[in-house]
């Protein structure tokens, strides 16, 4: 035998004596291996003409049978204790022989055992996990659990869905200004340094963007040539309009600040509210010190008041929808924003009916004041079309289907040269449903792009086209 093929079955069972004892059955086989090994140690005249200068005289191997005896039965033919007989010629083939029987035996085995083991190791492992996944089941369901008795707790909105009352969006009370006119007493140019007495509280706003922009309700302006100051929690800021919109009643002003703003951002808006759902607003009542923070609900995210005639200032009515809320809503807080649960903004405080507060939508209020901040003015878009609403009788008390018939259109509008037609039926814009003629309004202030895509029925038949807005 080889020194590199005994080395090797060394090392082998060396291991796995070392690693898997734990697991095993273990057999001594006294003289039988250690006169097999010592007949290979060290004699100068060994055939094999190789030197083994480590030797032991116990073996250690792993099995889950007994070897044979017979495996070993030339062992008295080569006994070396102490003397130099050499085995012979027959005894030495003899000796290869069982050599690989037993070899084979001890591979044979060693696999099966590891099988064996592996399966032992498999079904521990799955004791484990399944605990393990107990554990993580057990303690999921038992915060889920918790949460929805909170939210129970806290109040349910209407189509199944929970809401629990939020906490102050992070955002809402950095970007939150107050603004205020500056008397100039004796007419005096005004300076930078002026007194508390020469303020007047004209209402609430915020910040939208890190360049200082800031949005509030039109009607807290009440003249373009008075000189203003803007305060939030960073201290205070000559402000400049940039431009105003009365029919959608939206400001957009300019501060100029060397330290970075926090801002409620323009870009992070919704526009799918549901009814029930909680809400938040920051704002300052008119003679108070302090900004107050007031949590409510949505009463109906798309209130409409085409029948109230004395809606604004001018004593006309308004086509434009609002956010109808719970929130105690007082005398200044007009421009405060309107958040969701998540900070996302969702409207603008303009007004007060009732016990009621009016939010201007955030995607209206979007459109609104970019063109503000870039143009200075906003001019609604122009479609050239009368719309005549389906007519309830008893008969037809419960309209079907949702849709709006052109009554009329204007020559060379953009309707008109978008192909459209008397008797049409515009069933939707820019894949919503249009059920009245405020949908036709809330659509046509919240497109940036001046495109609008038109879903109809001309006699029967089904159309699409796109208009270009004027």
């Amino acid at each position: 035998m080889k020194k590199s093929k005994l080395s090797l079955f060394k090392s082998i069972v060396k291991y796995s004596w070392r690693t898997s004892l734990f697991c095993y059955s273990t057999i001594f086989i006294h003289n039988s291996v250690n006169n097999l090994l010592n007949s290979y140690n060290d004699k100068e005249k060994c055939v094999y003409k190789h030197k083994i200068k480590n030797s032991f005289d116990l073996f250690a191997t792993i099995s889950l049978k007994t070897i044979p005896i017979s495996y070993c039965s030339c062992q008295l033919a080569y006994n070396c204790d102490n003397n130099n007989v050499l085995p012979t010629e027959t005894e030495y083939n003899n000796l290869e022989l069982f050599k690989r029987l037993f070899f084979k035996l001890i591979q044979y085995e060693y696999f099966i055992i590891h099988k064996i083991v592996g399966c032992i190791n498999e079904s521990i492992i799955f004791v484990l996990y399944s605990l393990a996944n107990f554990y993580i089941y057990f303690h999921s369901a038992f915060f889920n659990i918790c949460n929805l008795l909170s939210k129970i707790y806290h109040g349910q909105g209407n189509n199944g869905m929970l809401y629990a009352y939020p906490n102050i969006p992070y955002n809402i009370i950095n970007s939150f200004v107050t603004i205020h006119k500056i008397y100039e007493h004796n007419k005096i140019p005004l300076k930078h340094d002026f007194k508390n007495d020469q303020l007047e509280y004209m209402g609430s706003g915020f910040i939208y963007d890190k360049r200082g922009h800031i949005l509030t309700a039109a009607h807290n302006i009440t003249n373009l040539e008075d000189k203003f100051v803007v305060k939030n929690s960073n201290g205070l800021y000559f402000a400049t309009v940039l431009g105003l919109h009365k029919g959608s009643d939206v400001c957009v002003m300019k501060i100029n600040s060397k330290e970075p703003l926090s801002y409620i951002s323009l870009d992070k808006i919704r526009d799918d509210l549901k009814q029930g759902e909680p809400v938040v607003t920051y704002g300052q009542i008119q003679n108070f010190d302090k900004e107050t923070y007031s949590v409510g609900i949505v009463n109906h995210p798309k209130q409409t008041f085409t029948m109230f005639e004395n809606f604004n200032e001018n004593g006309q009515t308004t086509l434009y929808p609002f956010i109808q809320i719970s929130n105690p809503i007082n005398k200044g807080m007009s421009g405060s924003p309107l958040l969701d649960q998540h900070g996302n903004l969702v409207g603008m405080i303009q007004k007060k009916i009732d016990n009621y507060g009016l939010a201007l939508p955030a995607n209206i209020l979007k459109n609104v004041a970019i063109h503000l901040q870039n143009n200075g003015v906003y001019k609604e878009p122009f479609l050239g079309i009368v719309f005549r609403e389906k007519a309830l009788t008893i008969q037809n008390s419960k309209p079907l289907t949702k849709e709006l018939k052109i009554s009329s259109i204007l020559p060379n509008s953009p309707a008109a040269l978008a192909s459209l037609k008397k008797e049409d039926i515009i069933s939707k814009m820019n894949n919503k449903d249009i059920e009245s003629i405020c949908d036709v309004h809330e659509i046509l202030n919240s497109t940036s792009d001046g495109y609008i895509n038109v879903d109809g029925i001309r006699n029967g038949k089904k159309f699409k086209t796109q208009i270009k807005l004027w």
